[in-house]
């Protein structure tokens, strides 16, 4: 628990249901990319399969073999015999056939106690007949198995995955804890780079990791520029485009993608009233052009330019 922040009531919330003796066997850990809901999965699993730590580092590595991650696999697995590529493009969804090997692997009992959990990161990416698989896991769960989903646009589950789970909802963190897990994860890191980082992650440790080692700064600025000015000349969104879509900086331009809805949402909390709703919108369009990007091969400047629509369209007279 030391190494997770900003979700002390969280897991207070969820240890007292587990001393219950009545914790529920489905949750959706529900709330923005990088909030940190993966991580508070994993402690909560560990909880559950290894309650005196003993096996921190399987847990940490994903190798407990009874704590299940269901995840998006890389379009091109690796050789027999080669690790595999963590940078490694994925798949656009998580396929029924994987829910189903998870199924068959729940017909036998676990393997280092009496309870298993699976995880599904993320569940908004399981493709309709993973769903409707899923659900049928949900409805009758085998005894000892608990399932997390993890979240980041709960409201376009499945209705049915909705009502069979507990919801516990995640916000971004306060700044003083986003400082304190951004200094643990990059010990090496200044305080002027913390500082930035702080700032630009906008209360999501994820999203400000993403950023840690790139000069986005200048990136920021000039998303920045585009709400204020409103780009009336598309200056600057091209300008975006041109530096964001050689393939050197797909790291920056995956970023970047994540930063947008991000960027939208703060905006929008500052605005008046009467142009919420327009942010609302603009946050949603961003959040779901994101993931779509990165999880197909979509044309980038296209995309970009799409995205510095969004942003320009925040300014009072977009």
């Amino acid at each position: 628990m030391s190494r997770i922040f900003g979700h002390d009531a969280h897991f207070h919330a969820f240890a007292k249901a587990l001393a219950s003796g009545r914790l529920h066997h489905g949750w959706i850990f529900a709330g923005p990319r990088g909030v940190g809901k993966a991580g508070f999965a994993a402690e909560a699993a560990r909880m559950l399969v290894d309650p005196d730590n003993r096996y921190a580092s399987m847990v940490e590595h994903h190798t407990h073999p009874d704590i299940i991650w269901v995840q998006r696999l890389p379009k091109e697995p690796p050789k027999e015999g080669e690790p595999a590529d963590p940078d490694a493009e994925l798949k656009r969804s998580i396929a029924i056939d994987q829910v189903r090997e998870v199924q068959h692997s729940l017909t036998t009992r676990p393997s280092m106690g009496s309870k298993r959990v699976v995880i599904i990161d993320a569940a908004d990416d399981l493709e309709r007949g993973g769903a409707n698989a899923l659900l049928k896991s949900l409805e009758e769960p085998p005894v000892g198995t608990y399932f997390m989903l993890v979240s980041h646009a709960s409201d376009r589950l499945l209705p049915t995955i909705r009502s069979r789970c507990q919801v516990m909802r995640f916000d971004p963190l306060g700044e003083e804890d986003m400082r304190r897990a951004l200094q643990q994860a990059l010990p090496q890191a200044g305080g002027a780079e913390i500082d930035t980082l702080v700032r630009s992650g906008r209360g999501l440790p994820g999203q400000a990791m993403m950023l840690a080692g790139m000069d986005f700064g200048a990136i920021e600025a000039i998303a920045d520029s585009i709400v204020a000015s409103g780009d009336p000349t598309n200056k600057l969104r091209h300008k975006l485009a041109e530096t964001l879509s050689a393939k050197s900086a797909q790291a920056s331009y995956e970023a970047f993608l994540r930063f947008v809805p991000v960027k939208i949402a703060a905006t929008g909390r500052a605005i008046e009233p009467a142009r919420a709703l327009a942010a609302v919108d603009a946050f949603h369009a961003a959040d779901k052009l994101a993931a779509r990007a990165i999880g197909l091969t979509l044309d980038k400047q296209a995309v970009l330019l799409q995205m510095g629509n969004l942003l320009a369209g925040l300014h009072p007279r977009g």
